[in-house]
């Protein structure tokens, strides 16, 4: 009699045929697929699959879910989650002081940029200063200019109008970083060094202990979670008589007190308290130790002294008499300002 069945042979080769198949199915997935932090489309901030090639998209332009983050370690390989992206407001000035420039140049020289922003109610800009920027290698190629109107208000109540750009500033900065994340300088602050040791924590600014935070410089992912409970104070809670209640009174002491963790504090390398005096009185060689300096340029000239019967407070400062100045400013000034060679 003869046997009836499949050849044990060709049993083997259909097996053979079947592994080959799965094992290759799984080297063509491994080669899209890899794992690392933050890199989910809508994802905790510590969890798993990054998409390669075409597909990536970087970790500041996904949702990421921050309950849990360290914002002492940053993120556990160092990686980036907050863009290179840095922003000013300008509203209803189409032209430039020196010291914004300066602090735009000071941003696109140490900083480096993948863009530059300039948020504005304004058409365009122009004035010698502008024209140094435009001037200046690498301006053009980062710069954005998008369209804002100033907030006039928020959550129903007005902003006060005296103070319409100041406070609608304080406004418009939460509306941008929320928007796009990134590197926000107010138009005094300059940069001294990279910011790129901040990218990795959700959101940073400076905060001297028992002072009020400041918000003159700030880092942030967009999904950042103080950014929408300092956005969210203002709910019922705006209050139009005073100046930094909202901007920075407020949310430090009814949100950062308690939840310190919302954010990477830095005490004084943001140089945001107590440098006035040694920055226009003083060449203070330590200037470069820091990362950033809010210059007070609305305040310069409140409790300074003159530095002799010519070099003198107040002063508005420009691209001629600032070099005169033998202080710690013109010093800050020289290192990015392209002044003519002497």
């Amino acid at each position: 009699m003869m046997r009836s069945g499949v050849p044990k042979s060709l049993i083997v080769l259909c097996v053979a045929i079947v592994v080959y198949s799965v094992v290759l199915t799984l080297k063509i997935l491994s080669t899209n697929l890899s794992c690392r932090a933050t890199q989910c489309a809508r994802t905790t901030c510590n969890s798993s699959v990054e998409v390669k090639d075409d597909l990536y998209v970087p970790p500041w332009e996904r949702y990421l879910d921050f309950e849990g983050f360290n914002n002492d370690s940053g993120t556990q390989d160092g990686h980036y989650i907050v863009p290179n992206y840095v922003h000013f407001v300008k509203f209803g000035q189409a032209e430039f002081s020196f010291v914004h420039a300066v602090c735009v140049l000071a941003a696109l020289k140490n900083q480096r940029p993948e863009k530059l922003f300039f948020h504005t109610d304004l058409e365009g800009f122009r004035g010698k200063y502008w024209d140094v920027m435009m001037n200046t290698t690498g301006f053009k190629e980062v710069l954005v200019i998008k369209k804002m109107k100033v907030p006039s208000e928020i959550f129903g109540q007005k902003l006060q109008a005296k103070w319409k750009n100041y406070h609608g500033g304080d406004v418009a900065r939460l509306q941008i970083m929320m928007k796009y994340g990134g590197i926000y300088l107010d138009s005094d602050s300059y940069v001294v060094r990279s910011l790129d040791d901040f990218r990795r924590y959700e959101m940073t600014l400076g905060w001297f202990f028992g002072k009020d935070m400041g918000n003159q410089i700030l880092l942030a992912h967009k999904d950042a979670r103080f950014l929408r409970l300092w956005y969210e104070s203002y709910k019922d809670n705006y209050d139009p008589s005073l100046w930094y209640y909202n901007a920075g009174t407020y949310p430090t002491s009814d949100i950062l007190v308690d939840k310190p963790y919302l954010v990477h504090r830095v005490e004084k390398l943001f140089g945001n308290y107590g440098i006035k005096w040694k920055t226009y009185m003083t060449d203070f060689p330590e200037w470069r130790d820091y990362y950033t300096f809010h210059l007070l340029s609305s305040r310069l000239n409140r409790g300074l002294k003159n530095l002799s019967k010519t070099l003198k407070y107040p002063v508005v400062f420009n691209d001629v008499n600032v070099l005169k100045y033998p202080v710690a400013f013109r010093e800050m000034c020289k290192a990015v300002y392209p002044f003519p060679e002497r």
